[in-house]
């Protein structure tokens, strides 16, 4: 009758790789706030213009409190933001060592000599830093004489290869509209690298010695440049492909976007195009006064990861992580709430009480707590407390189709999901 949940935040934060940090601390955030709003009566109100306007003195007494409920507990997760932002983009980031975000033009060579600060900045910002992380962060030798930079999503060093990548992505084929796809190509993006490329003028300095783009990359030991559009999902939340960009995206402004980008590089006197597809959105150019290659273009589904990391890998795979702390706790705190409100008490309250009068369930849960929920002593913990205090878990504020012992489990876990 138990069934174990896959809640992230019932795991030990000491325990968790990188990729699940980044969803961990919003989760738990919303997690926390969720529970004040299941034991907590007024922890949500409102007021008489808010009652009129949703509907709350006209809806059917009998479904009064729960549709109340509905209202408080979505009201406050739609406008729960925290950690849904650059989420994909530090994912990707987050799954292979050469990898950061957040790559800003001017910043190039912060990140070239400190490429663990860099990512660790990207991924939790500047409040993830140590003193002496923000020290070098804020005491960089390099100085910037360009008159525009440019923000791009990810890069990746192939020290190998010599190469270095950037990307900017767009979750699905249809993010973005129309003029943000083209001007991704454009004066915004991608052409303020061609730009710099064209005139060769020195943007960076350290000390006395200045640099343009091709020298600061030269410097840093790099031969090749490759900078993509990368869309990663078509509107069905499959691997994007060109042809979901035809037929549900932007295809068509990006192939305009394209279409300029690739008439200022032929038209350039620095610039020599080697290899071109129009169809695909590709170009291959060097400079004529150096060797160093570079390639602009567009990726789609798959083929942003092997192409960014040179590995095979699926996209759905790599991003999409699969734990139940949302539904399942909006779900439970739509159903706890409803109760309080109704009844002024649920099962979570009745089990938060047992816990300041018993410290045998105390030591019970402190080891449900430590051992992630595991099933063997959830299952002892219910079964102690329904042997104790079954009386204690009133049937009446329990839904029909509802069992007590599995009810029970979900109420635990969903407490120990919100503990620190």
């Amino acid at each position: 009758m138990i069934k174990k949940r896959n809640l992230l935040c019932a795991k030990l934060e000491e325990k968790l790789d990188l990729g699940e940090l980044l969803l961990y601390k919003p989760y738990k955030n919303i997690l926390i706030k969720l529970r004040n709003l299941v034991v907590n009566i007024h922890a949500e109100d409102f007021d008489p213009v808010a009652k009129v306007y949703n509907g709350l003195l006209s809806v059917p007494k009998e479904i009064r409190e729960y549709y109340e409920s509905l209202l408080g507990i979505t009201s406050y997760y739609h406008h729960s933001q925290g950690g849904r932002g650059k989420y994909i983009e530090k994912k990707i980031a987050s799954s292979y060592e050469s990898c950061s975000l957040d790559i800003e033009l001017k910043n190039l060579p912060f990140w070239f000599e400190y490429p663990v600060i860099h990512k660790k900045k990207g991924i939790f910002t500047q409040k993830g830093l140590t003193a002496g992380e923000k020290r070098l962060l804020k005491t960089s030798k390099w100085d910037w004489l360009g008159d525009r930079s440019v923000n791009t999503d990810v890069g990746n060093i192939l020290l190998s290869e010599h190469t270095l990548i950037l990307c900017e992505l767009k979750n699905r084929v249809d993010t973005g509209g129309t003029a943000g796809r083209r001007e991704i190509w454009t004066s915004e993006k991608f052409g303020i690298y061609v730009d710099y490329l064209i005139s060769n003028v020195k943007i960076f300095r350290k000390g006395s010695e200045k640099f343009s783009f091709i020298e600061l990359l030269k410097y840093f030991g790099f031969q090749n440049l490759e900078i993509y559009l990368g869309v990663l999902f078509d509107i069905t939340d499959n691997p994007s492909s060109i042809k979901a960009d035809k037929i549900n995206g932007f295809y068509s402004s990006s192939k305009k976007g394209f279409d300029y980008l690739t008439s200022i590089i032929s038209s350039s006197n620095n610039l020599k195009v080697i290899d071109e597809d129009d169809e695909s959105l590709y170009i291959k150019f060097k400079t004529t006064y150096s060797e160093f290659q570079i390639k602009i273009g567009a990726l789609y589904g798959n083929n942003v990861i092997s192409t960014l990391f040179r590995r095979e890998s699926s996209v759905s795979g790599l991003l999409l992580l699969k734990y139940d702390d949302i539904w399942f706790s909006l779900l439970l705190s739509i159903d706890e709430r409803a109760n309080l409100l109704k009844f002024k008490k649920n099962y979570s309250i009745t089990v938060l009480e047992l816990l300041e009068r018993d410290a045998i369930l105390r030591q019970k849960y402190y080891d449900l707590i430590v051992s992630e929920c595991k099933e063997t002593i959830l299952n002892d913990i219910v079964t102690y407390i329904l042997d104790n205090y079954n009386d204690n878990f009133d049937k009446e504020i329990l839904l029909s189709e509802k069992n007590k012992i599995s009810y029970l489990a979900d109420i635990l876990q969903f407490l120990c999901a919100t503990e620190f």
